[in-house]
């Protein structure tokens, strides 16, 4: 239970990190990150990224977040479609923390009892065990969009949202706000941040 846990537990805590609204302004400050090609510039663009990722939380106002939000002439920043797909994104998102949440008691408890009785040997390896559970998957995972991003990305967003939900024009505001790059050091960063807790956790646990 606990090796089973392990990675689960990792995965949404490196949720957490990139669900906080300074990812898109850390993203946006980088050198060489893409410019919106139709002069959304500075602190509009930041703003309108960090409500996009406030529209995915858990919990919180959802898609009336991005109901509400305008461009800067005024206009509707986000379309029926884009706002139905964050709204997917938001439900796929709920269903990881809960499974996070299910995770950290499972695996919290089964720590405790092994503890309580003795275990210790039984706790280390099971923690031992989740760790390079978490390093095997990320390396395959990382190697995978490394060598094939695209459709990589594609397939994921296959599997998990409707044919016809998730592909946007260039010209539309996700897009504008999301572009591959942003993606691409997402996952990057997302990678890092659960091996960083992997290989620290097998180490402390050894």
């Amino acid at each position: 239970m606990i090796a089973a846990a392990v990675p689960l537990v990792i995965l949404g805590n490196a949720l957490v990190v990139l669900l906080i609204p300074w990812f898109a302004h850390f993203q946006y400050a980088l050198p060489g990150f893409p410019d919106d090609p139709f002069g959304l510039t500075g602190g509009d663009r930041s703003a309108l990224a960090a409500t996009g990722i406030r529209s995915i939380w858990p919990i919180g106002p959802g898609k009336e977040l991005l109901v509400d939000s305008r461009l800067p002439d005024g206009s509707v920043a986000f379309g029926p479609v884009e706002i139905r797909h964050m709204d997917d994104v938001r439900g796929l998102v709920q269903a990881c923390f809960m499974l996070w949440l299910v995770a950290l008691a499972a695996g919290g408890a089964a720590a405790f009892r092994l503890n309580r009785t003795g275990r210790v040997e039984a706790l280390g390896r099971g923690l031992r065990i989740g760790a390079m559970i978490t390093i095997a998957s990320m390396a395959l995972i990382g190697l995978a969009m490394l060598v094939a991003f695209e459709p990589v990305f594609d397939g994921f967003h296959e599997i998990f949202f409707e044919p016809g939900t998730w592909s946007f024009g260039d010209e539309e505001t996700l897009r504008r706000l999301y572009p591959d790059a942003f993606w691409g050091i997402a996952s990057g960063l997302l990678a890092a941040i659960a091996l960083g807790q992997a290989v620290l956790l097998w180490l402390k646990a050894k």
